[in-house]
């Protein structure tokens, strides 16, 4: 009937060995990754007054879920850090096609090729790294 042919390229063979990060975006549409475990509470107390919410969550006219703090943040998810004041709201469809854009703009501006992964046994150590993907570089956390 017919033939089917398949070739992989060297690049694609690098971006499909990449370690899954859970990813987080910020209202200002900046997107940290993390690799390695996290949880939700690491997040929070870096950025007080916010909360994390799951990406997939998030329906039109459903209050946003706040991730609970000890639950680990999952590879390959996106999240949502949300001001704690927008809990008490239903989320309506310009809220949720804003942060869509924002997610989009941040997974857009990613980096093609990812440093190595990151080892965290405990959750975010001094030497854990946080890849910040809008600058693409890495800096360590305090």
């Amino acid at each position: 009937m017919g033939n089917c042919a398949s070739s992989k390229s060297k690049s694609l063979e690098r971006w499909d060995r990449r370690p899954a990060a859970a990813k987080v975006i910020h209202l200002d549409g900046s997107l940290e990754e993390y690799q390695g475990t996290v949880r939700a509470g690491q997040v929070v107390a870096r950025n007080p007054g916010y909360y994390v919410c799951a990406g997939e969550a998030m329906e039109v006219g459903d209050h946003p879920q706040e991730v609970a703090e000890a639950e680990e943040l999952q590879p390959g998810q996106l999240y949502f850090l949300l001001p704690v004041s927008s809990s008490r709201h239903p989320l309506s469809l310009p809220d949720l096609c804003l942060l869509a854009i924002r997610a989009s703009a941040a997974l857009r501006r990613s980096p093609q090729v990812a440093p190595p992964p990151c080892s965290s046994a405990g959750g975010i150590s001094k030497n854990d790294m946080l890849i910040t993907k809008n600058s693409g570089s890495c800096k360590e956390n305090d």
